[in-house]
């Protein structure tokens, strides 16, 4: 039966999840014994719909959550809540929408949170590196999540490696694999987000930034590493742009060996971050 006093109910009930509720849906609401009035019963059921919603960032940024503490978090979640686009979200796309939203929250905002702070934020510019901490997070649920390439077993991959015919060959990450660039240590950071000791140093990259490899290896579990400067030129043109061949030539440049390129190459396969050589054009 359709009611269209219930889909108003449900209407106003969604739309005070990000605005101030009308006097409509408060005079519908009968409290229940124990309840003050139907403000508080209608500012219950709107909180524990906020929580359901932003639930499942508690799991997806845990980085963010470790540098910050759980008190400054769940008030940034309150604050993103808000401010979001409305419902439903899937939890992918709320994932995405709350790591922008962390690069754009001013500084009062997070100096009012800073007492609560898990990490000592002395001389940081810290809505950079909150910044950092979430788009680590969020690259993090991207290898977790993302289909798969098809893989030949790597032993495979290795015998295709060495075929003289496949020295045109493309070399491909899988679809998930991120590489980004941060003055921030992301690996340093990932290890020290399993220890509870309080008000650690952020830990940062020696004199600049650093080339970081984000992705998930053949047990799937997300593996986030440092790069040296071979690993990085050579991974940064794994993209389906560069053949073997290629990737011998540049190397060449920075007195690179063929060998040693190829055994780059191998040892990439072998630990699962390279997982194609792509021969067609697709």
């Amino acid at each position: 039966m359709k009611s269209p006093q219930l889909l108003r109910l449900q209407q106003q009930f969604l739309a005070s999840l990000h605005r101030e509720p009308t006097p409509w849906i408060v005079d519908q609401i009968i409290p229940a014994q124990g309840f003050k009035d139907a403000e508080e019963v209608l500012k219950i059921y709107l909180h524990r719909a906020m929580a359901r919603t932003v639930d499942p960032l508690h799991d997806v940024f845990k980085t963010v959550r470790w540098l910050i503490g759980s008190e400054a978090f769940e008030k940034i979640l309150e604050k993103f809540y808000k401010s979001s686009p409305g419902e439903p979200l899937n939890a992918q796309t709320l994932a995405t929408e709350f790591s922008c939203f962390l690069g754009s929250i001013d500084k009062p905002v997070l100096d009012s949170l800073s007492a609560s702070y898990s990490i000592d934020i002395t001389d940081v510019n810290f809505p950079q590196m909150l910044l950092a901490a979430g788009m680590l997070d969020w690259r993090c649920l991207w290898a977790r999540l993302a289909p798969s390439r098809d893989r030949k077993p790597v032993q495979e991959l290795i015998r295709d490696l060495h075929r003289r015919r496949h020295i045109w060959a493309r070399p491909r990450l899988n679809r998930g694999t991120r590489l980004c660039v941060s003055g921030v240590d992301l690996e340093a950071l990932v290890a020290l987000t399993d220890t509870d000791a309080p008000k650690q140093r952020l830990p940062m990259v020696e004199g600049g930034t650093a080339t970081f490899l984000i992705y998930s290896n053949l047990e799937n579990q997300v593996i986030v590493r440092r790069l040296n400067q071979e690993e990085s030129l050579l991974l940064n043109h794994c993209n389906g742009t560069h053949t073997l061949a290629s990737l011998k030539h540049e190397g060449s440049f920075y007195n690179f060996k063929d060998i040693d390129t190829i055994n780059l190459v191998q040892r990439l396969i072998t630990e699962g971050v390279i997982v194609d050589l792509q021969s067609d054009l697709k």
